[in-house]
């Protein structure tokens, strides 16, 4: 697949996940979730990152998919976390902003740790192979 693709799907997962997030009046529902389940498997067949030439092109890219995993996973996990938050609030319409603020938090803990994980295992730059020595990534 071709760096175009990559970033096609790349974002086509990102803006299917924020429309189903956003479309969701009131209580989120299992369609939500399934909606994340789905969008997490179109992420993980289409999207193939390039080696990047430079550190700092990595991070880059890194961030790019790490926040696209972060919406699927809060995506994902909306569902469950809403049936928690409401079910520790005494009124209904009262468990609407601590449910946005717990899948904010989710999303950030999220995308930090995926970032990392992403630029340190699959977008790692080729250090030049010297003779005789092994093959290494920074």
């Amino acid at each position: 697949m071709s760096a175009r693709a990559d970033e096609v799907a790349l974002a086509a997962v990102a803006v299917g996940g924020v429309i189903a997030i956003a479309a969701a009046e009131g209580p989120y529902e299992p369609f939500e979730s399934v909606m994340g389940i789905a969008l997490a498997v179109i992420f993980a067949v289409l999207y193939r990152p390039p080696t990047p030439a430079r550190a700092a092109e990595a991070w880059v890219r890194s961030a790019a998919a790490a926040a696209a995993g972060a919406l699927v996973l809060c995506l994902i996990l909306s569902f469950p976390v809403d049936q928690i938050v409401r079910g520790l609030a005494s009124a209904p319409d009262a468990a609407d902003l601590p449910i946005s603020w717990v899948l904010s938090a989710l999303w950030l803990v999220g995308f930090l740790n995926l970032i990392v994980v992403l630029r340190f295992t699959l977008l790692r730059v080729p250090v030049a192979i010297e003779e005789g020595s092994a093959p290494t990534s920074v």
